[in-house]
């Protein structure tokens, strides 16, 4: 009895050890976003749809280069369980390289093809020709979003949480000042308007990757390499990062292609629509960023179980965090519910846009926690054994077989108000996580990618 107390005890202090500080950061990162609305709010519905729409492109390479992140996390976290430091430098070595080719292809599309990009989303010229201008100076700040996104899942997934929240609190309070300054312009800076907040965010990313930097090699953590480390990776291992690597990849940029194929529907009904669901995307990262905590924590703890092959104990962990995950994003979601209209009061706009966004987010409140199991289910439980084709499987047939096509039906043919659009398309969440739930308890994705594989080899006898 006194040794079951014990490891409930250890499970909780290392949960919350590791899901506080990355709550907090994905709470920065979010808060970002918000500030960002808040700010360009103040200048009406043709400003907010302009960021809502000028940023999808972005969003989709940052959900992209997530992967190599979640990569990256899945490989340290359990070569860290066996303390094996060799080969955490050819993981971080390795994806930083495969991150670095994601971010150049990016940065050319949106640096030279802004213009058709935006007229993806919409017809408003208007929208098109600012939207783009605030894409190209996002896209300026790729380069730092891929060092952010290498350098903080080797330092959570080494047990160095501190860092990348000390560096996202101080990205919060620099972007929130810069905002002010470059979109109204205060204290005799040059009033930019929507063009402000993409160039606030962008010397946020610079400042904010080099503070992280500084961290890691001031306090000679783990990421802490030389040139000739990085770059001393085996082909062998090169190959092992590429089959965990590329069912991500392809999961990731296919899921936030299907999430641009949604703004594709909401763009195409109309500004008034786009700017509703722009107010609140920052509400859902903030919702869903408080409970990214609980999925890194779930796949770096359930990885080092798998690294030290304790894979009973690594199924026990699996229920735990999907019960908390449904049980507090529950009560969160009732919270927000009650607390929607603080919220929607804030920004200068017309009261159909204040209604038509309260209904969004309740919608988006009674779906929550469906959604949040997903994400410790797929972002964090199946994804820890390395097995990342499941998570592959379920968000394309989620996304791609039933939210888009539920989509373009709900809204062009049977012309539903946006708020039933969105809840019929989030109707794909509830079929992957009954999926994602069988797939959790046949044990499938249970793998110790720490192991050396036998390889057999017969010899011919003369």
């Amino acid at each position: 009895m006194n040794k079951q107390c014990s490891n409930e005890k250890s499970y909780y202090k290392t949960m919350l050890a590791i899901a506080i500080p990355v709550s907090v950061q994905s709470l920065f990162q979010a808060s970002l976003s918000v500030i960002d609305q808040f700010m360009v709010g103040q200048l009406g519905q043709e400003a907010i749809a302009t960021v809502g729409l000028g940023s999808r492109f972005s969003f989709i390479f940052l959900v992209t280069l997530s992967a190599v992140g979640t990569t990256t996390s899945i490989m340290v976290s359990q070569y860290w369980g066996k303390k094996d430091t060799k080969n955490i430098v050819n993981v971080f070595g390795g994806n930083l390289i495969f991150g670095m080719i994601i971010t150049v292809i990016f940065s050319l599309i949106s640096l030279m093809f802004s213009n058709q990009v935006l007229g993806i989303y919409t017809n408003d010229m208007k929208i098109v020709e600012l939207g783009s201008k605030y894409l190209v100076i996002n896209a300026i700040g790729y380069i730092p979003m891929l060092l952010i996104t290498i350098y903080a899942s080797v330092l959570r997934s080494t047990e160095h949480v501190k860092s990348p929240m000390y560096a996202g609190a101080f990205a919060v309070v620099l972007n929130t000042l810069l905002n002010y300054l470059l979109i109204f312009g205060n204290f005799g800076f040059p009033k930019m308007g929507v063009l402000g907040a993409a160039y606030a965010t962008t010397i946020t990313r610079f400042l904010e990757a080099g503070l992280l930097i500084a961290f890691t090699y001031a306090n000679k953590y783990p990421g802490a390499y030389k040139i000739r480390e990085i770059c001393d990776i085996s082909s062998v291992f090169i190959k092992k990062i590429l089959v965990i690597s590329t069912p991500l990849l392809i999961n990731e940029f296919m899921w936030a292609l299907g999430e641009t194929m949604y703004s594709i529907v909401y763009g195409r009904m109309g500004t008034s629509e786009v700017a509703s669901m722009t107010l609140t995307y920052p509400i859902q990262s903030l919702s869903i960023g408080l409970f990214a905590g609980m999925s890194s924590a779930a796949g770096i703890m359930i990885g080092n179980k798998l690294g030290l092959g304790e894979n009973e104990l690594a199924f026990k962990y699996s229920k735990k965090f999907i019960k908390m995950g449904i049980v507090g994003s529950t009560i969160f979601g009732i919270l927000l519910v009650a607390c929607s209209n603080l919220y929607i009061s804030i920004f200068n706009i017309s009261s159909d846009l204040k209604e038509c966004t309260f209904r969004l987010l309740v919608m988006f409140s009674i779906v929550l926690w469906i959604k949040v199991s997903n994400m410790i289910i797929g972002g964090g439980i199946l994804r820890s054994g390395g097995k990342t084709k499941y998570t592959l499987y379920l968000d394309i047939i989620g996304t791609w077989g039933i939210g888009v096509p539920l989509g373009f039906v709900s809204a062009f043919v049977l012309k539903l108000p946006i708020h039933w659009v969105y809840l019929i398309i989030s109707g794909e969440e509830f079929v992957r996580f009954i999926i994602g739930l069988k797939i959790m308890h046949s044990r499938k994705w249970m793998d110790n990618l720490t192991e050396v594989k036998p390889v057999l080899v017969i010899e011919k006898v003369l």
